[in-house]
């Protein structure tokens, strides 16, 4: 009887807590289902309305004149007064809008590349127009609605006194470059050129049309997000004698350029001393292979920047390259990987310096031969230097191993040492040690032995 009398008096405690907790999870999964079903009929309107944007501004572009569909720093010379970008608001709404005309050259007749089996080259690659137009958010960071329509002329195709611009994008490989963005200006032909792009999936941009110039005054910069840049230069001051100069434009010729772009890349460097003390704010400096002028030389990529308290320095963002170190009042006996060190795309390479004091009787060391052996028990290595003579000794090292020393020298010159070592026993990297006159220089990781 008391217990029922319990149960009837009402809820313990516990049953209000299990009873609540249920009734909030109820809740908030309602409160979610009715947040997401707000979240999609609201991208649904914006959706919708971007649809009806995009439909709107199509069929204004196919009323105007043929002539007159160009933006206003698009690929199509002269340029028109159609907004490349604008921002419109619609029904409280704000919407980014971007205008696409470029000319389509239609295999049916060839291709400016006469790649087309049968066909000719086409140097009149604007057989019609192709109008693209994306709408998306503010930011631009989600796209809502996409449109695009051929327009042809209703005359046929003529020559003209115009030429046609190629541009292709490669990498380090040789593949085309995507998206990559190019921006081609002239100010001799009036009105100026000032055309800015994007290349296609094979990494091209085709310009037709556009007005001869005898004089150099075609510029072209291609560029990407996270990629090297590439591009011609004006013959100035600074660049007497580029490498790659601005070019001139002939009628009815095809005029080719390839530029070549990649992704960035960094590297780090450990600066020790002979000792292998780390060499603290310390300046060092870098410079690729890639020149922008011929002469006098100047590098595409040099840097000076200074060791941190660990002697440490890295060079950041930089184009894929062979790169030539230098450290003011030093001299560098050796560098791991080899000097100069080659950096490939979107990598970090990480190499350890050994320098001197200039100047400096230590042995130098530029090139170690093989870097790779199998176990044998006559391998001959030769070394590449400077500071050698006829007492120089050799050795590998590797730890927790006897040291290898070289069972005979040949010495053919203050540059040139080789060894004769038993590797029949060995495996793995190996550290190169040259001693000359009491003073000893280490190549890091010099040769490895492997099966």
């Amino acid at each position: 009887m008391a217990t029922r009398a319990r149960h009837s008096a009402g809820y313990t405690i516990i049953e209000a807590l299990i009873g609540i907790t249920i009734l909030t999870m109820v809740t908030l999964a309602l409160f979610a289902v009715m947040t997401a079903n707000l979240t999609t009929l609201f991208q649904s309107r914006a959706r919708g309305i971007a649809l009806a944007i995009a439909q709107e501004k199509l069929e204004n572009l196919k009323n105007l004149p043929y002539d007159s569909l160009a933006t206003q720093s698009g690929t199509i010379y002269p340029a028109g007064t159609i907004p490349d970008n604008e921002t419109i608001i619609r029904n409280g709404l704000t919407f980014k809008v971007h205008t696409d005309i470029r000319y389509v050259d239609n295999s049916y007749d060839g291709n400016v590349t006469g790649t087309v089996q049968g066909k000719p080259t086409d140097l009149y690659s604007y057989d019609y127009k192709k109008v693209t137009i994306q709408v998306s958010t503010p930011t631009g960071s989600a796209q809502l609605a996409e449109l695009s329509s051929d327009i042809a002329a209703k005359a046929a195709e003529t020559a003209g006194n115009t030429g046609v611009l190629l541009i292709k994008a490669i990498n380090a490989s040789g593949n085309p470059v995507e998206g990559a963005t190019v921006q081609i200006t002239n100010t001799n032909p009036n009105p100026d050129v000032a055309i800015t792009t994007t290349t296609d999936i094979q990494g091209q941009v085709i310009i037709p049309k556009l007005p001869p110039d005898t004089n150099p005054g075609y510029h072209v910069t291609v560029s990407k997000a996270g990629y090297s840049s590439d591009q011609t230069f004006a013959i100035d001051a600074q660049h007497p004698t580029p490498a790659n100069p601005d070019f001139a434009m002939l009628a009815q010729q095809i005029t080719t350029k390839t530029f070549t772009i990649d992704q960035l890349a960094n590297l780090s460097l450990n600066i020790i001393d002979q000792a292998g003390n780390p060499l603290i704010s310390q300046s060092v400096s870098t410079h690729g292979q890639k020149i922008t002028n011929n002469t006098p030389v100047v590098y595409k990529i040099s840097q000076t920047i200074s060791t941190d308290s660990q002697g440490v320095v890295q060079f950041n963002l930089i184009d894929w390259d062979s790169y030539t170190l230098s450290i003011p009042g030093y001299t560098i006996l050796s560098t791991s990987p080899l000097a100069p060190i080659t950096v490939a795309p979107n990598t970090l390479v990480t190499a350890s310096v050994i320098a001197a004091t200039s100047p400096t009787l230590f042995p130098i060391i530029t090139s170690v031969t093989p870097a790779n052996s199998a176990p044998s028990a006559n391998v001959t290595i030769d070394v590449t230097g400077s500071n050698f003579n006829d007492s120089s000794t050799i050795i590998l090292r590797k730890s927790g191993e006897p040291d290898r020393s070289a069972t005979s020298v040949t010495y053919t010159g203050p540059d040139t040492l080789s060894g004769i070592f038993d590797l029949s026993s060995a495996n793995g990297s190996y550290d190169l040690l040259i001693t000359t006159s009491g003073r000893t220089t280490t190549q890091k990781n010099a040769v490895v032995v492997s099966p």
